[in-house]
């Protein structure tokens, strides 16, 4: 529990005081993540862990001068100032008069060290955890929706990583996908990598076993994110805690403000709180997956993320079934037109929305320009930069807000909008020959 971990870093300070002491360090004792340790440390204290440790340094100066036990100069070196100036002024901030003034008048007002105290009773005896001040994952930014993509952000994020939706998006190999599918194991690997993270996949076991990994997770500082669930309907879920021993999961996702897909009242932290989280979609066709954040590690350099998306970008625009029973790359432009152009729909709504699905997709592409201009790849950039203006027009044909739906009433209405997706397909087809 957070309580636990708090004291344990405050009794390690205590007993390093005189030495060096870094965040790095404390976060080990306690196995957390330095980030995320900090913000907890903060918000449960009111201190900053360098606040609190400059602070118990000085107040254990203090005592040592009125005492006679040093002098002022053997205080400030002991306790890490470089010169009497400086420990002189952090003394006066701290305690509103000089060191030497302790001499005279010791009033023996100190910073004592914390006592963490952490006590619920009643109910039935279970526990709850959860990581506080997650980026809120939802569809409030409307060319910014892909789910894995927001979930990895938010999870980052918080762990320290300076990064955003958009090179996410593209370093990932989520801008150049063309199907609705969960990214396959090569792309999460890849994404994990490629931002200086380890991590790893585990799909859908037994409900024990999942509810350790996440609670493991949680309990050290660390979000997870879920792949088909566990909010119906949702491609990824951003895991931020834990309630009634696992039994229900605290977290983000765009679905779980609809009352068809969720329909548990929020958390009091404003995260979603789902029960029976391991069946329903979690649970069906290709089964949920669990990704397990383990620790930061040594980024690749630039040419080493260049040349690695680039393989993944390759397998995603030219492999035609990274999923069973679905079309990718360039098959699934070809799907895709040929699913407007011949199927017969009893309802309208079915097309409607497989466009505005797909075109949230076709979005993304424009995330790829900036990618390979900074990785000095004009040549692919100017062919997104294309594909980018395709796109966009495939949203003025038929407009993303089901105000069209006589449009699906002619397939020859529909023809324009598919002969845009054919640019788009043959654009990338120059792509695979450059890559």
């Amino acid at each position: 529990m957070w309580a636990a971990k708090i004291q344990k870093a405050i009794d390690y300070i205590e007993l390093h005081l005189q030495e060096e002491i870094t965040l790095e360090s404390i976060s080990q004792i306690v196995n957390y993540a330095p980030s995320s340790f900090q913000n907890l440390f903060s918000a449960l204290t009111g201190y900053s862990i360098g606040e609190y440790i400059r602070y118990r340094r000085l107040s254990c100066a203090a005592d040592e001068i009125a005492d006679n036990k040093i002098n002022i100069t053997e205080a400030a070196f002991l306790h890490g100032y470089e010169n009497v100036e400086s420990f002189s002024r952090a003394f006066k901030r701290l305690f509103g008069c000089s060191p030497s003034s302790i001499l005279k008048n010791d009033t023996r007002q100190r910073f004592q060290a914390m006592k963490v105290y952490f006590d619920i009773t009643g109910g039935l005896s279970m526990t709850r955890n959860l990581i506080p001040g997650l980026m809120k994952v939802d569809w409030s930014d409307t060319s910014r929706q892909n789910e894995f993509v927001n979930s990895v952000v938010s999870a980052l994020t918080y762990l320290g990583e300076k990064i955003d939706y958009d090179y996410v998006c593209a370093v990932s190999g989520s801008a150049f996908r063309t199907s609705f599918s969960m990214p396959s194991a090569q792309e999460w690997e890849h994404t994990f990598k490629m931002l200086g993270f380890k991590a790893t996949c585990h799909k859908r076991s037994n409900y024990e076993s999942d509810r350790k990994l996440i609670i493991d997770s949680i309990d050290r500082g660390f979000p997870v994110i879920t792949l088909e669930g566990v909010i119906n309907c949702a491609d990824a879920c951003i895991i931020s805690g834990y309630d009634n021993n696992g039994d229900v999961l605290l977290g983000y996702n765009p679905f779980m403000y609809e009352e068809e897909d969720h329909k548990e009242a929020p958390d009091d932290t404003g995260y979603f709180r789902k029960s029976d989280w391991h069946n329903g979609l979690f649970n069906q066709g290709s089964l949920g997956h669990i990704i397990i954040i383990e620790e930061k590690q040594e980024k690749p350099t630039k040419e080493e993320i260049l040349r690695e998306t680039l393989t993944v970008i390759k397998q995603l625009i030219t492999q035609e079934n990274l999923v069973v029973g679905q079309f990718n790359g360039l098959a699934a432009h070809e799907a895709f037109v040929n699913a407007l152009l011949t199927y017969h729909w009893e309802d309208n709504f079915e097309p409607y929305l497989n466009v505005m699905c797909n075109y949230k997709q076709y979005l993304d592409r424009q995330y790829a320009v900036p990618f390979f201009k900074d990785h000095g790849r004009d040549d692919l950039a100017e062919i997104y930069y294309e594909i980018t203006g395709y796109c966009m027009e495939l949203g003025t044909i038929i407009p993303q807000d089901f105000s069209a739906f006589d449009l699906f009433n002619d397939k020859a209405n529909l023809k324009p909008y598919c002969e845009v997706i054919k640019r788009i397909a043959e654009c990338e087809k120059r792509v695979v020959e450059l890559i």
